[in-house]
């Protein structure tokens, strides 16, 4: 079993018998048979290195980001804060299962790609039960394959990870630690009250009337322009003006997605 703690971290590869083996919970979009992986039960598993397949996100509309993302995602895509949770997002389309910056398994030529996109076939994953996290592998995946097909790279040598397992680890690792100051910053524009709650409608080639897309918030550029000094020093200490001003210039981008959609 692979896994990480939050505050105590184990080497990764440790054998497991596979009836021992944690299960895994939480939402995973994107992931449609995340399993842990195990030295013994991944012991012929095997993924194929094909860094420019992206096929599994053709039907993505909007894709995670975490904050460290916002100035580089920022240039592309408009990033919004979706659900209760407030996790943010970029826009990839803006239409249901569709993708634009995807065509035929390619990411388009210089545009960011999502870190959330990035490490896959792997994932963190929390066990039932405990605070662990477990690195995980998508078995639906058409990156997982047997160890003879072509471009395969083993998860384990024995009982040994191999660079491949230890490279995916240490990415998700950097995921995670990237998500809990995605918390933080989070946790900050709610104290500050900055969020606002817009509503983006679009008008489909040939519809009568515009449809209602996606109900969001964004950052409210007024209330954080009014901010006191006080609180504006706590947002720069914490790091988060860069972030703040990338995720509130993003939304000029929505045009730009409109515009994309028209033409195809």
């Amino acid at each position: 079993m692979t896994e990480s703690k939050q505050k105590n971290r184990k080497s990764a590869g440790t054998a497991a018998p596979a009836t021992s083996g944690p299960q895994v919970n939480g939402s995973l979009p994107l992931y449609r048979d995340p399993r842990p992986v195990n030295s013994a039960t991944h012991a012929d598993a095997a993924v194929i290195v094909a860094p420019t397949d992206f096929g599994f996100a053709a039907g993505a509309p909007m894709v995670q980001l975490t904050v460290d993302e916002f100035e580089r995602a920022g240039l592309d895509y408009p990033i919004l804060f979706f659900g209760e949770d407030r996790q943010p997002y970029a826009v990839t389309g803006l239409e249901a299962e569709h993708n634009l910056f995807v065509s035929e398994g390619r990411y388009q030529n210089g545009a960011y790609i999502p870190a959330y996109l990035r490490r896959y076939p792997f994932v963190f994953a929390r066990d039932e039960g405990s605070d662990r996290l477990i690195l995980c592998l998508d078995h639906a995946s058409g990156r997982v394959g047997d160890k003879d097909a072509e471009d395969a790279v083993l998860l384990f040598e024995g009982a040994e990870p191999t660079e491949l397992t230890l490279q995916a680890l240490r990415f998700c690792e950097s995921y995670e630690a990237a998500q809990a100051r995605t918390g933080v910053l989070i946790a900050l524009l709610d104290e500050l009250d900055l969020f606002e709650i817009k509503r983006v409608h679009y008008t489909a080639p040939e519809a009568a009337e515009p449809s209602l897309l996606v109900e969001f918030r964004t950052i409210d550029r007024t209330r954080f322009e009014a901010l006191s000094a006080e609180q504006f020093l706590r947002l720069r200490d914490a790091g988060a003006l860069p972030a703040i001003h990338a995720q509130i210039a993003s939304q000029a981008k929505w045009d730009a997605l409109a515009a994309v959609t028209r033409a195809t």
